[in-house]
């Protein structure tokens, strides 16, 4: 009875095994690859059995950023036994060796850990002269100020008689680096070589020692899969045209040499470099109240132009509203030059003047800090006030009367009754007198807000709004009150981009005008 009961132990014991091996999760996690050069990536693959599998979020890999997932999913019967199993994939790009810590995976409630990992990153080595293919990395100087440029040439040599089916060059990523390709490439000779020249122009950004790492080109030779018995081992199909519907493109890694570049700082932390002229001008000088004036922004010259920053003008009592800059270059002698172009949009209801505009930057002639500016631009408002009101005398009178001349001023009537009490001679000579003030003043009132020239009162903006016959005109109306809050500006800038820049934003001219009725003129 007793060996009964040790054999029924045993059997149970093995049946739990067998379960456990049969039903439990297997995670593991991989490596497509476990030696890379910097800029390669590299995906680790983690993989669990189980129904209910929850893979970690993992952005990123020993300091280097997850650049994609990917997930599968794989179903396996053996004997009737199913087994799911299902993969996460994560993409990354390492830039030095790194050690990949376990990684924690819950697969049908139990929680299991990964293995560690490493992927060793090695440092390329430039090809040498002599050899089929060579890559070669040149600066045209190895000290520079910020925002000045350097010229970056690529050379790709092959061997007269070497044939590459496909080549595919990594351009420079560089932090802290503003690249700008020169369009085209250059070929020339070079003893037994064929040189291909690829240029860039690289702006630094900020100072400092910088080592330019080295480029990596993909060489691709076609080479011909066995085609094995039968009747396509016939040499009749030993041929060019049909060797490329049986072959494949087999890589190999072409590496460049390393450059060296000092980068020294600017003065008072400007950030352009180069020598530039600078001018303001005005679509007119003379304008309606309540109109724009539009003003354009010009800087031209040879520099890193693309980093001009936007002006940002200060005018009292004026609406001011900006475009964002627009920045054309071009290559004239080898010379980065181009165009920096703002237009600003001016609403005022008075006469006022657009202050000089100042540029600083690092003159590449003078080697020195240079400021250029504009001429201020006096600008004349037809039909609004004067910059600042104009003092009237101050009226002594009583208080009963200054409750009046108030009382008036609020209704507008030009009638005002005055109730007095009888009093001396002399006291009737003050009120008479000061009835003679209330009745200028009211006159006053009367002539400045009554229409001119018979012309009827303004319409409401809102009716104003649904009349606009185009997007220029409602930008025009708007344009006033671009500060009366952001839903009005993000009108604007919609309008702009309808106008200058071909966008075709839908205006919903009703949503509109309850804004102006609920919170503008409320």
């Amino acid at each position: 009875m007793k060996r009964n009961h040790g054999r029924l132990i045993r059997y149970i014991v093995l049946l739990l095994i067998t379960g456990a091996t049969l039903f439990a999760a297997g995670v593991k996690a991989t490596l497509d690859k476990r030696e890379i050069y910097r800029g390669d990536t590299v995906k680790l693959t983690i993989t669990a059995e189980g129904d209910d599998v929850r893979f970690p979020v993992i952005t990123k890999i020993g300091g280097a950023a997850v650049l994609g997932t990917s997930s599968a999913q794989q179903t396996t019967i053996i004997n009737g036994a199913v087994t799911q199993s299902r993969s996460q994939s994560y993409t990354f790009a390492p830039q030095k060796t790194t050690k990949i810590p376990p990684f924690s995976v819950d697969v049908d409630g139990k929680v299991y850990k990964t293995a560690p990992l490493a992927v060793k990153v090695v440092k390329p080595t430039a090809s040498k002269a002599g050899a089929p293919f060579v890559l070669e990395m040149k600066l045209s100087k190895n000290r520079v100020k910020v925002g000045e440029s350097v010229r970056l040439d690529l050379k790709f040599k092959q061997k007269r008689g070497v044939k590459a089916d496909k080549i595919e060059l990594t351009p420079p990523s560089l932090e802290n680096f503003w690249v700008k390709e020169i369009k085209g490439s250059k070929q020339s000779l070079e003893g037994d070589y064929v040189v291909q020249t690829y240029s860039y122009l690289l702006f630094p950004q900020k100072p400092g020692e910088y080592t330019i790492p080295a480029v990596v080109a993909n060489i691709g030779t076609r080479v011909p899969i066995k085609r094995g018995m039968g009747v396509f081992s016939d040499s009749f199909f030993d041929d060019p045209f049909f060797n490329s519907f049986g072959s494949s493109l087999q890589w190999k890694k072409l590496f460049s040499n390393e450059e060296k570049l000092h980068v020294d700082p600017l003065p008072d932390n400007l950030e352009v470099y180069g020598h530039f002229s600078i001018k303001a001008d005005v679509d007119k000088h003379e304008v309606t109240a309540g109109k724009p004036v539009n003003l354009t922004i010009t800087i031209e010259g040879e520099g890193n132009v693309d980093d001009i920053q936007k002006f940002d003008l200060d005018i009292p009592d004026a609406v001011v509203y900006s475009d964002e800059p627009k920045v054309t270059s071009h290559l004239e002698n080898g010379k980065y030059k181009g165009t920096f172009t703002q237009k600003v949009a001016i609403v005022a209801d008075h006469d006022y003047t657009i202050p000089p505009v100042t540029f600083t930057y690092f003159d590449s002639k003078t080697q020195q800090k240079k400021r250029i500016k504009t001429e201020p631009i006096e600008i004349k408002v037809k039909g609004g006030g004067t910059k600042t009101a104009a003092s009237t005398p101050k009226l002594e009178t009583s208080p009963q009367l200054q409750k009046e001349i108030a009382k008036a001023a609020d209704t507008g009537k030009s009638e005002v009754k005055v109730v007095t009490k009888e009093t001396d001679g002399k006291t009737k000579y003050l009120y008479l007198l000061a009835g003679l003030i209330l009745g200028g003043v009211l006159t006053y009132f009367a002539m400045e807000y009554r229409p001119q020239n018979g012309k009827k009162a303004p319409k409401p903006i809102t009716k104003q709004i649904r009349k606009a016959k185009s997007d220029k005109a409602l930008y025009n109306l708007l344009l006033p009150y671009a500060k009366e809050g952001e839903y009005i500006q993000q009108v604007l800038h919609k309008l702009e981009e309808n106008l200058y820049k071909g966008a075709n934003h839908k205006i919903d001219r009703d949503a509109l005008v309850d804004y102006f009725e609920e919170v503008v003129e409320a």
